[in-house]
């Protein structure tokens, strides 16, 4: 074969390979019938070498054949270029005989003319969990809820210490992303040597890194992270040049062997959050009264994550009336989930959904409270027209791109009107960056839903400049006592004069009586929401409330 054949497989195949025990790439040149093969996937399935003709019979040979139907259905509708699920999932047989299920996303490559001429595709075995991070070496996140879960066995006690960056996202824009990998790196390798004798370092989710000791005291970690805050300030420097930046921490004492390793973590990331976005970076230790929430302990949230997982056990919706500022009737509701178990009783979401947002099960209750909301409004869209849902998008659902899917079976397994949704986007939308916001919003958008933001000061405002907002809503915080707090109605003031010259609905939340819902009136809003109005309820509840009778 010539060698600008191998030449143009090596180039493509460069671009698309990436280091990492569980997944592979191969790159067919559909024409010549080569291709090109990680070498890591040669090792564990078997494959005769790097470069195999024919490969594709060779690979199907490998799949299971109950697999082998759907996977060259998917094949065949890729090289002919139809649109097809960017992902499917099959059954392989490695090197020992043993079948594996991975999973499969493709793209073709065209020639000038729109021929198709190379297929680039990219396999993750999902019978490997790699454990080791590739940037930091440190063990990765699994690693260290297997060293918890150990340690719970034992029955011994640790402290896991959380660190991360404010803002990893401006670091990355401002030295590139090489440097930010070298920041990272270099702040890996001082809590290495910081914690040498005294714990384990891992790489958690993200740019977080973390410490599991069986030693140390709060006192101790206090010490550390003084010192570990120091150095990213002052000392951190990369090729010579310094460069300062701030972290947050979060640590957690574990003590009660009953509880699961994943509420442990999720806890500390609560905590480290907190630190971050409430705190300014100062160290938060969960389970104290610094996280203003007195019923965030470490049993309830427990006994909450277990309920996801049980399909979404004790978890209920209550729906608030959103009216009209001209004339008071129901224009949409906003939809709030509630849990109740024993021994904790009713729990309203402020006191758990700060905290399961850090945990990836909150992906699904999201999923689960947007279908049923869906469902139990849909009555009420068929009857009222221009009537609305509001429905919060949980950071998780924005993060994956696999949301997108799910958000369109949703609509169409409900036959909700997606012209009636407003998903809103919370404050934890801050933690993606604004180019993939705005790739999952225009997406969004070109579904017809309607795009809302909860603001609570200037700084969420500027969404509204980078994004397709429809709807902002002005949250309690500002709203509350603003007959006495002068400083809140200058920024209501401000913050509406701007949404109106933009022509942007605008909900004033938070009203509980007649005064505030008159001075509400006074500025240029759009709907009003409260206990003034009606307080959450059930569906059944809800569709007996005056507002809804009198909308019919």
């Amino acid at each position: 074969m010539a060698q600008g054949t191998y030449d143009t497989i090596n180039r493509i195949f460069d671009t698309f390979a990436v280091t990492s025990r569980s997944r592979y790439v191969y790159v067919f040149d559909m024409g010549k019938n080569i291709s090109r093969w990680s070498l890591n996937a040669v090792d564990y399935f078997g494959l005769t070498g790097e470069y195999i003709y024919n490969a594709s019979s060779v690979w199907e040979n490998r799949i299971h054949p109950d697999d082998r139907d759907n996977y060259n259905e998917y094949i065949q509708a890729s090289f002919a270029g139809k649109k097809v699920n960017p992902n499917i999932e099959y059954r392989a047989r490695n090197k020992n005989g043993e079948y594996v299920v991975c999973s499969c996303r493709g793209v073709v490559i065209k020639d000038y003319a729109g021929k198709p001429v190379f297929y680039a595709c990219s396999i993750i075995n999902k019978g490997i969990v790699d454990n080791n991070d590739p940037i930091t070496l440190l063990p990765n996140h699994y690693e260290m809820l297997n060293h918890m879960r150990q340690l719970k066995l034992k029955k011994k006690e640790y402290a896991i210490l959380m660190m991360n960056f404010m803002d990893f996202g401006d670091i990355n824009r401002r030295y590139g992303y090489a440097i930010g990998n070298n920041i990272l790196r270099a702040t890996a390798k001082k809590l290495i040597d910081e914690a040498k004798d005294i714990g384990k370092v891992y790489r958690g989710e993200g740019t977080t890194l973390a410490l599991i000791s069986e030693s140390m005291t709060i006192d101790d970690i206090k010490k550390f992270y003084g010192r570990m805050r120091s150095f990213t300030r002052d000392a951190l420097a990369i090729g010579g040049k310094k460069v300062g930046a701030e972290i947050g921490g979060g640590v957690i004492l574990a003590a009660d062997f009953e509880v699961d390793e994943h509420s442990i973590y999720t806890s500390a990331k609560y905590a480290l959050n907190f630190s971050k976005h409430q705190r300014h970076g100062n160290l938060i230790i969960f389970h104290n009264d610094e996280l203003d929430n007195k019923k965030s302990n470490i049993d309830m949230v427990d006994a909450i994550r277990n309920s996801v997982i049980n399909g979404m056990e004790g978890f209920y919706l209550e729906y608030q009336p959103i009216v009209s500022s001209v004339d008071g009737r129901l224009v949409g509701m906003e939809v709030f989930v509630r849990w109740q178990k024993e021994p904790f009783g009713s729990v309203s979401p402020a006191e758990f959904v700060p905290w399961l947002e850090n945990d990836q099960v909150f992906y699904n209750l999201g999923n689960w409270i947007l279908e049923n909301a869906l469902r139990d409004a849909l009555e009420i869209r068929m009857r009222l027209k221009d009537f609305y849902l509001s429905v919060n998008l949980a950071f998780m659902q924005l993060e994956r791109s696999e949301f997108r899917t799910t958000l369109i079976d949703i609509l169409r397994k409900t036959g909700y009107p997606s012209t009636g949704l407003c998903l809103e986007l919370t404050s934890g939308s801050r933690q993606l960056s604004i180019e993939h916001l705005e790739s999952q919003v225009e997406f969004l958008k070109a579904c017809g839903v309607k795009i809302g933001l909860d603001v609570t000061d200037f700084a969420s405002l500027d969404y509204v400049r980078q994004l397709p907002i429809d709807l902002v809503n002005i949250v309690p915080a500002l709203t509350e006592n603003i007959g006495k707090n002068v400083t809140n109605k200058y920024v209501i003031e401000s913050i509406t004069s701007f949404t109106h010259r933009l022509h942007i609905r605008t909900c004033f939340t938070g009203i509980e009586d007649e005064e505030t819902a008159q001075v509400a009136k006074q500025y240029p809003v759009s709907d009003l929401m409260g206990y003034y109005y009606g307080r959450p309820c059930k569906i059944d509840k809800f569709k007996e409330l005056d507002l809804y009778k009198k909308a019919l």
